[in-house]
């Protein structure tokens, strides 16, 4: 039977996921939720039931505040506030229900395919999510928005599980939450982890840069600002280049100074000569692979000017004939083209 504690042993990630106290006790605040730490007693596993108690109790916290506020206002909106504590109690209690059997409860789902046993497995599995997201905090993305993505990793692991496998969800689900958090910062925000030496690093050579390129009237070599900042020049050069490929610059900055010309202006356009030209060697090439009585009536139809009825008198054939032979050798020569 699934159990909401995460397993302390296993696949690296999950062994990631309680990887100890300190981690798991530092308290971060997110509107609307109130969680604390998520280790036990013993710090060396995470609980859902301690997770899920967290949201009970910010719940009611949000519900106290709620009625609160409710009955400054009015005894109307008292009762709205009264029916969505209720609303929100039952829904937890189910939730801690569903994921202290969850086993079985999957077993029903895959059985009856019901929506409502769906939605009710999501939830007693959200706080496996909420600890994930939680790891991804530092990054600049708000909290709602990483916990939107880690329940998409969450519900695409429920409808790819297989029991049959005896493996727990936990161990099967957290990769793919894990996974699809980290693609979305590839994907929107960056795929580049940057250390934080490294990051410190690129400023100060930054700083030394415009400091040496006024005391020399020079820029700096790169074993110059090494020995400055008393670095190896190996180290100068890749902090730079991936500094240069997190900071690219932008086609809006001045080639020289702050005045003349920018970037956009240096990048090429159409050359309408090259483009002639092009083309005129496209329909030569077209042209050579029609017949010859074909080139003969479209070079005197379209480069020599004469009507059907002149080039017929001078051909030897009739009106009719020539129409249908320009018709077939346009369509001919409208598909070379496409194929060129």
């Amino acid at each position: 039977m699934e159990s909401s504690q995460f397993p302390s042993h296993g696949p690296a990630e999950e062994a990631e996921l309680v990887s100890g106290e300190a981690e798991l006790n530092n308290p971060v605040h997110i509107p609307g939720q109130k969680l604390g730490g998520f280790a036990g007693a013993s710090g060396a596993a995470l609980d859902d039931a301690d997770v899920e108690g967290a949201d009970v109790e910010g719940a009611e916290n949000d519900e106290d505040a709620d009625e609160e506020s409710a009955q400054s206002d009015g005894q109307g909106r008292r009762g709205a506030s009264d029916a969505r504590r209720k609303s929100s109690a039952t829904k937890i209690d189910q939730t801690k229900v569903d994921a202290a059997n969850f086993d079985d409860l999957f077993a029903q789902w895959k059985q009856s395919s019901d929506p409502q046993l769906r939605e009710r497995l999501i939830l007693s599995q959200r706080s496996m999510v909420v600890y994930l997201a939680r790891r991804f905090m530092d990054r600049g993305e708000l909290f709602e928005d990483v916990m939107q993505i880690g329940m998409v990793g969450l519900i695409n692991a429920l409808d790819g599980f297989d029991s049959s496998r005896g493996i727990r969800f936990s161990t099967f689900a957290i990769p793919s939450i894990s996974g699809e958090i980290r693609r979305y910062f590839r994907d929107k925000v960056s795929g580049m982890r940057v250390p934080r030496r490294m990051q410190e690093l690129y400023a100060m050579i930054q700083n030394r840069i415009e400091e040496m390129t006024q005391k020399l009237d020079r820029s700096p070599t790169y074993a110059e600002i090494a020995a400055e900042l008393k670095v190896e020049v190996e180290e100068v050069v890749e902090t730079m280049e991936l500094g240069y490929a997190l900071d690219p610059q932008s086609l809006d900055d001045h080639v020289f100074g702050e005045e003349g010309s920018v970037l956009s202006d240096t990048i090429g356009g159409l050359d309408p000569d090259l483009m002639a030209y092009e083309e005129h060697a496209s329909l030569q090439m077209a042209l050579s692979r029609l017949t010859e009585k074909e080139r003969r009536v479209l070079e005197l139809a379209y480069f020599e000017g004469h009507s059907q009825v002149e080039i017929a008198r001078r051909l030897g054939v009739s009106q009719m004939h020539i129409s249908r032979l320009l018709r077939r050798a346009l369509t001919e020569l409208r598909h070379l083209l496409e194929d060129i």
